[in-house]
């Protein structure tokens, strides 16, 4: 599975208004349920803020990948935000970050989630996608640089 699959335009921010780390969070599962049709009544933001307190998911420069898994979904769902300003992600090399990435499962998705995650992982970790990513001017241009990534990067 791959990141393009689980997005659309609607779960696409570039300007994300969030100044803080919970504040992004809540802002991209607001994305996400709106943009993919879900209503978990607060459960898709509170299963992704228990794993972000187990261990900061900022860990590519510049990026994370805050993720949960859900009852409320039945699908795995993706909402992309870009905050120009930056944010305290607690990340590993301490400083702001800029692209973030939120993935949602069902709960018993385990195997597609970890693949998913992975797959994520290897497109983010390129200076060159992170950049085409952060440069895009509209949701379409986002998700474009991101199949190209993927047909670069993912097997």
């Amino acid at each position: 599975m791959r990141l393009s699959e689980v997005l659309n335009p609607k779960t696409v921010s570039l300007r994300l208004k969030a100044p803080t780390k919970r504040e992004v969070i809540v802002e991209l599962c607001e994305l996400l349920e709106a943009g993919h049709g879900f209503d978990s009544q607060g459960e898709i933001l509170d299963r992704v803020m228990r794993r972000e307190a187990m261990m900061s998911t900022g860990l590519m420069p510049g990026a994370a990948v805050p993720h949960g898994k859900a009852r409320a979904v039945d699908r795995i769902a993706a909402a992309c935000g870009i905050s120009p300003e930056g944010v305290d992600f607690e990340s590993e090399d301490g400083k702001p970050t800029h692209l973030f990435v939120l993935l949602v499962s069902p709960e018993n998705a385990t195997t597609p989630h970890v693949r998913l995650l992975a797959n994520i992982s290897r497109l983010l970790k390129e200076d060159s996608v992170r950049k085409s990513l952060l440069e895009a001017k509209s949701a379409e241009e986002f998700l474009a640089a991101i199949r190209n990534a993927e047909a670069a990067f993912i097997p």
